[in-house]
């Protein structure tokens, strides 16, 4: 009788944990996953990255690609089978029958999971592609920053800023609530992270160049983005020392001949050019060092 009676709790709390783990990782609003969906995914990632890094491109890629698949698969396996196994523990309880309208509502939530992961993938990758037209290296943030002001206005260019703000804001949300869309691969040449930094930069040169005149969602900008890249970076378990100068990505660029680009296209001139290049590498610093850290751990760097 004890031993029918721990059989019991056993399962019980097996079944109790899979429902746990789901509505954490799913239901909740916080959108925080459960540890378990954290350390399938840390366990399963940190082995494909670091076998694929030795391996030659041809192979690599097809490896890494099955990253994130594997890992949404494992969690709802791990779902599914721990409990039919704390399913088979109740037999012989009232609670035994419930299994079937338990794996009901399990496939269920999977589907949901999968189908919240394919939107936030798509619309991660919708606004990189559109960006891909006229970019494709942070180097490039000066040409986007001359264009915009030649061809638009202080206006136009806050509509770029305002919609980027929500693009960070939702990049971080929805790679923190589903960790392995940090491990899905980019769908184009350009890799969000790059684009990130790209219009990022745009808008510390903004700012660094003409901070009066500088749109309103400049600043709002600056401040998601660097939270967003500061926040995955630290989910992968990425510390990084404080650096006085960024040029990642912009190793072949002046910033003389970026303050005449900018100038020229009709950028006012508010600050002088040592005053500019102290408030750009403040704000830098914050970004792209972590946006690049995170790449390399992805492999970004070996396309």
């Amino acid at each position: 009788m004890v031993i029918a009676v721990m059989t019991a709790l056993v399962g019980g709390a097996l079944v109790s944990g899979v429902w746990v783990s789901v509505l954490l990782t799913i239901f909740t609003p916080r959108g925080r996953p459960s540890r378990l969906v954290r350390g399938t995914l840390r366990t399963l990632a940190s082995v494909l990255v670091a076998v694929a890094g030795r391996l030659p491109r041809r192979v690599r890629e097809p490896l890494l690609d099955l990253c994130a698949p594997l890992a949404v698969f494992s969690v709802a396996a791990i779902w599914l089978g721990v409990s039919s196994a704390g399913f088979a523990l109740l037999d012989g309880t009232p609670l035994r029958e419930a299994e079937w309208a338990s794996r009901g509502l399990l496939l269920a939530a999977v589907t949901a999971y999968l189908l919240r992961f394919l939107h936030a993938y798509g619309r991660r990758e919708r606004l990189v592609a559109r960006l891909a037209g006229s970019v494709c290296n942070p180097r490039d943030a000066d040409a986007l920053l001359a264009a915009y002001l030649r061809t638009g206005s202080r206006d136009h260019l806050d509509t770029l800023f305002a919609e980027w703000t929500g693009w960070m804001t939702e990049v971080e949300s929805t790679h923190i609530a589903h960790p392995t869309l940090t491990f899905r691969r980019p769908a184009g040449d350009l890799d969000w992270l790059k684009a990130a930094v790209i219009v990022l930069d745009v808008a510390a040169l903004t700012e660094a160049l003409a901070p009066s005149w500088a749109p309103a969602h400049t600043r709002a900008l600056l401040d998601t983005g660097t939270r967003c890249m500061q926040r995955l970076a630290a989910e992968l378990c990425i510390r990084l020392p404080t650096v006085p100068v960024s040029l990642q990505g912009r190793e072949e660029s002046n910033f003389s001949d970026t303050l005449r680009t900018a100038h020229d296209a009709g950028l006012p001139a508010e600050c002088d050019a040592q005053a500019a290049w102290v408030v750009f590498q403040h704000r830098r610093t914050g970004y792209a060092p972590h946006a690049y850290a995170i790449e390399a751990r992805l492999h970004y760097e070996l396309d």
